[in-house]
């Protein structure tokens, strides 16, 4: 679908920009540091280019983005789908930059024509207004795409959250982990294989997933930075059961030296143990290990 008419598309070359501070920011809040700068980037290049639009496809976009890793590709496409129009020559405008260019080389066309005239040129007023009725105002403010058809996937997620949560595996409050994500701090923002990876070894970790931690509070809690979670060691179990032996065989042969008797009160928790898996009944343990006033 066209935005402008035939007759209007661009041809001056203007070297001036005007970003309205105020509206930029509010604008792109939501995105990240390295988002705000490819699309910023695509804005002056545009620009420079007359606003003569980005062409659409994608080696072409990322060199002019200067994106080059997986994560700056990934940006650069959710920039150009959330805030960009692909027209029907195959080239992505930004609306309102577009409109904004018309505007200021409409206002110099017609003080060349007053010049001509006779009248009294008008300097092209490059400051911007704050109302005006029927002239758009000129501003690079990301603008909602509502007068074509309706984008489909909308982005509505920062990319590099996104990848994190495609593969964390305690999908749970998606909102909250994003907002949590966006308070990173930049190095950690743009390594979300990294943190799902984490995450996910630390889900893996916990045997009671009661008291797993949603990856929204994981993130807030900073867990990224603890040390890796370590496998849980097999030494308890080992012991366990060669003390097991030491004390069924005794039981079984119905005599114990002093060593075993002194062994057994010292790991008594480990005697009564065994009573409870039925190795061996308390009286047997007092008369053969002699666990008297013990269990």
């Amino acid at each position: 679908m066209e935005i402008i008419h035939e007759d209007s598309k661009p041809k001056e070359k203007l070297k001036a920009w005007y970003l309205f501070t105020d509206s930029f920011i509010s604008g792109t809040s939501h995105l990240t540091n390295l988002e705000c700068g490819i699309y910023i980037r695509l804005l002056c290049w545009n620009w420079n280019k007359s606003c003569k639009g980005i062409p659409s496809d994608n080696i072409t976009y990322y060199r002019i983005a200067s994106c080059h890793t997986y994560n700056e590709k990934v940006a650069c496409d959710a920039i150009l789908k959330e805030f960009f129009v692909l027209m029907d020559n195959n080239i992505y405008q930004n609306e309102k930059q577009l409109q904004e260019y018309l505007f200021i080389t409409n206002r110099m066309v017609a003080s060349r024509k007053n010049g001509r005239l006779g009248g009294r040129p008008k300097k092209p007023s490059l400051e911007p207004k704050d109302n005006l009725d029927e002239t758009p105002l000129p501003s690079p403010t990301p603008l909602p795409n509502t007068n074509y058809p309706k984008k489909i996937n909308k982005v509505t997620y920062s990319p590099h959250f996104l990848v994190f949560w495609d593969k964390v595996s305690n999908k749970v409050s998606k909102g909250i982990a994003e907002k949590n994500y966006l308070k990173l701090e930049e190095e950690w923002l743009v390594k979300p294989e990294e943190l799902a990876k984490m995450y996910n070894s630390y889900y893996d970790s916990v045997d009671d997933k009661q008291f797993v931690k949603q990856p929204a509070f994981w993130l807030s809690a900073k867990k990224y930075l603890d040390e890796n979670p370590k496998k849980k060691s097999t030494d308890k179990v080992e012991q366990y059961e060669m003390r097991l032996k030491m004390f069924v065989n005794a039981v079984q042969k119905k005599e114990g030296s002093a060593f075993i008797h002194k062994y057994a009160k010292r790991h008594s928790y480990d005697v009564l143990r065994a009573i409870n898996e039925g190795y061996f009944t308390k009286q047997q343990a007092v008369d053969y290990l002699d666990m008297e006033n013990w269990v």
